[in-house]
């Protein structure tokens, strides 16, 4: 492909620079909103927090909870995804498997 070609198409799909900041702050209020519902402890994983990896148009933001009662899980996760425009994932430590634990205390970043 012809340099200037690629650079065009590149500079068409670019991702505006601040939307791994916008994802952010949308985490950030989000576990504000879910300590409001009892959560005890929130950690942010994936791409939208860890700067070395890349943040595409189908990144989501991934957030590890504990403390959510599993009767409220999917009303109060449901409520959190209507906080951002970004796919929402939130997965209870407490069912978390031991490689998911290990991902949370090396990589996480507690909200």
């Amino acid at each position: 492909m012809d340099r200037r070609v690629f650079l065009d198409r590149f500079r068409q799909t670019r991702l505006p620079r601040d939307r791994r900041a916008r994802a952010r702050s949308d985490a950030r209020r989000i576990a504000a909103f879910l300590r409001q519902h009892g959560v005890s402890r929130i950690v942010g994983i994936g791409s939208a927090f860890a700067s070395g990896r890349r943040f595409t148009s189908r990144s989501d933001i991934d957030i590890a909870v504990a403390g959510l009662p599993a009767e409220r899980f999917f009303s109060v996760s449901a409520q959190a995804a209507d906080l951002t425009d970004f796919e929402l994932d939130i997965i209870p430590i407490e069912s978390a498997t031991e490689a998911m634990r290990r991902t949370l205390r090396e990589d996480g970043v507690d909200l």
